[in-house]
Formats: structure tokens, sequence, C-alpha cells
């Protein structure tokens, strides 16, 4: 069964990158077949990600069917994931915010949470340079971006020195100006026509 890999409701960039990133992890990585899903429509800025980098938006889901094979990415609170998420086989959780509680795996579980500015950086770490390395383009633009986003380009007290690290790499192997890719973000963010 296809594991879902998802991340919390009212996707923002990093939620909707990191299923994107993750999926592609375990499915060209580690050759298990998963696939990318929201819990909602991204909001303007993922959706401006998306379109920029010319991925497509994973299909949106609601339910879940109980026993579901699931990879959490970019939350650990139950009231941010699908009503019966506790019925489905959670086999990984990934994320960069504190502890809620709440979520019961039926196996045990990778859980990695770490005091980083964004879920994207610490995928990159647990990659390892050798597979992250080998992401297409246009998913380091995605990574690069969920970076900016959750850091607001390295401005928010979230951000810490492993965030600037991995975005520099990937700034370095995209060869686009940082600022000018950041403003863009930020206005497709704020557009509210």
């Amino acid at each position: 069964m296809d594991t879902l890999v998802f991340g919390h409701k009212s996707p923002d960039t990093d939620s909707t990158g990191s299923a994107i990133l993750w999926a592609w992890y375990l499915t060209q990585i580690k050759k298990l077949s998963a696939t990318a899903k929201l819990l909602g429509e991204p909001n303007t800025e993922a959706a401006f990600v998306l379109d920029f980098w010319g991925i497509s938006k994973p299909a949106v889901i609601s339910t879940l069917e109980r026993n579901t094979p699931v990879v959490i990415v970019d939350t650990n609170n139950p009231d941010e994931l699908p009503e019966n998420i506790n019925d489905c086989r959670i086999l990984e959780i990934i994320d960069h915010h504190k502890w809620v509680g709440g979520l019961i795996t039926k196996e045990i579980a990778n859980v990695t949470v770490r005091p980083l500015g964004c879920t994207a950086t610490l995928m990159i770490e647990l990659m390892g340079k050798t597979a992250a390395d080998q992401m297409p383009r246009a998913l380091k633009g995605l990574a690069l971006s969920c970076i900016l986003s959750d850091t607001i380009a390295f401005k928010s007290p979230t951000t810490t020195a492993q965030d600037r690290n991995v975005a520099e790499k990937l700034l370095a192997d995209l060869g686009i100006d940082m600022a000018d890719y950041a403003n863009q973000m930020f206005a497709a963010k704020s557009d509210v026509s």
C-alpha cells in the first residue's frame, strides 16, 4: 500500500514542500512507494512556489482509510490532521515545532523533532549529502522556498545556523538571487486578489 506523506491542514509552503520532498526521498532513494498529499488547498505563497518551480500540486485529501500508512511532516498536532489520524499506521513524524502530544502509533515510529526554523532543513539533514545532492533542481528550489518562507528570509528568531547553511548550499546549486526570489514569494503570500 502506498505511504501517504502530508503536513498540516491549511498547507503553507513548508507543509506543502516538505510532503513533496519526503515523498521523493522515500520513492527515489529508499525505493518505497510514497505519494505526497495535501490536507487543503495550498496558500498563495505555496501555490506560487509550485508554479515557479514547475511542480504539480499534490492531490488534496480530507479523509483517510483505516490502517493507511502515513508520514506526517511539519506538525505533530492531531488538531491539524484528519480526525481519524490515530486509526492510520503512523510510520514517521518529521517536525520542527514543539511537541503537542495526542498522536497514537500502532507500531514503533521514527519521530524526529528538532529546534530548527524549517522542516525542510531537517529533511535535508536526514537525507544526507549524497541523497540531497541527487534532488532535481526543482526540488532544491522547493526546499529553499520552504526555508525562506519559514525563516522569513532569515529574519525570524527561530532561524538557526543549520537553516542558513542548508539554504546557502541550495542557493549555490541553484544560482539565483535570494533577495529577489524571496521578495517574489512574499509578494505572492500577501496577494489577496
